[in-house]
């Protein structure tokens, strides 16, 4: 691995780290107990639900947190990047062009990829709280919602 590699893998490993680090200093700070300041605004039992739904949204987290760092470690040492880029080249002689397919793609197979945490988060942890109140077509209509406008946002600043 060159020394571009090692400063990457390094950065990448450090922000796992950190931001894991802080989520779990978050999770040993939750506290069932209704602090006086709030008895106004929330219920016990609400807030309560409130830092379950916190702990468990957490740790879903982890898991999709070290899922992603996993697969992305395994797709750069597997040459992923290059097999893109060898598809991008045979799509467009066009350097742009090919830019555009190269991410086009890798957002595409991210999306693809998490998806069933999108929909794990959405119709079982969400439902779990009682927080849900999205259907099977209106997440499917999110979704391709989401994927236009990655396409004309994010292909007018590429």
């Amino acid at each position: 691995m060159n020394t571009y590699g090692i400063i990457i893998l390094a950065i990448l490993l450090i922000e796992f780290i950190v931001d894991n680090s802080v989520k779990l200093l978050n999770l040993k700070n939750l506290n069932d107990r209704l602090p006086k300041e709030f008895a106004d605004e929330y219920d016990a039992d609400t807030y309560r639900k409130s830092q379950e739904y916190t702990r468990y949204r957490t740790k879903f987290g982890f898991v999709k947190s070290l899922f992603n760092l996993v697969l992305f470690l395994v797709f750069w040492q597997l040459g992923g990047f290059e097999y893109i880029n060898t598809i991008a080249e045979s799509l467009s002689d066009n350097f742009i062009i090919r830019g555009l397919y190269f991410f086009g793609i890798i957002m595409l197979a991210q999306q693809l990829l998490s998806l069933p945490f999108s929909i794990y988060s959405t119709f079982v942890i969400e439902e779990k709280y009682g927080f849900n109140k999205t259907t099977a077509a209106t997440f499917v209509v999110d979704i391709v919602k989401g994927l236009v406008l990655m396409v004309l946002l994010g292909g007018l600043v590429l």
